[in-house]
């Protein structure tokens, strides 16, 4: 589920949305994704914010309906500043720079994999080297090996 290119860890962007439409597009050029991702992926945002705040690191884990998903992947987005967003459950709102956009084509594996990324984000030795990998090799060999299950 992890691709090379689907990391970027410099992204300029002002705005979720902005964020949104710049990953959105790219995953449908690269055929990860259909047309109506971008707009599925603003809606359930609206309605159901993803974004987490763990002691050392705060990140969002935006996803659409498996309908938009042509195959499956993680793409991980860094932006280059916080952007503003909601929090998961309550809704306040909270910054982050760390993005996992989530494809899943089989909806029952989502909660497992959730666990998995709630765990990580956890474990201060991950989160220390997740913030630290600068290269897309370096997240790209850091995330497989967290989450080789996927």
């Amino acid at each position: 589920m992890f691709y090379q290119n689907l990391i970027d860890l410099n992204i300029s962007v002002e705005t979720e949305e902005e964020l949104f439409d710049l990953v959105g597009s790219r995953l449908i050029k690269l055929d990860f994704a259909n047309l109506g991702y971008i707009a599925n992926l603003e809606k359930r945002e609206i309605s159901y914010p993803t974004g987490l705040k763990f002691s050392n690191i705060s990140l969002a884990l935006p996803h659409v309906d498996p309908q938009y998903v042509k195959q499956p992947f993680i793409y991980i987005a860094r932006t280059t500043e916080n952007l503003v967003l909601k929090q998961m459950g309550d809704c306040s709102e909270m910054t982050a720079q760390n993005f996992l956009f989530l494809g899943l084509k089989n909806g029952e594996k989502q909660p497992e994999l959730l666990a998995q990324i709630m765990s990580a984000f956890q474990n201060t030795e991950f989160v220390n080297n997740y913030k630290n990998a600068n290269t897309v090799n370096s997240i790209l060999e850091l995330t497989k090996k967290q989450f080789r299950r996927f």
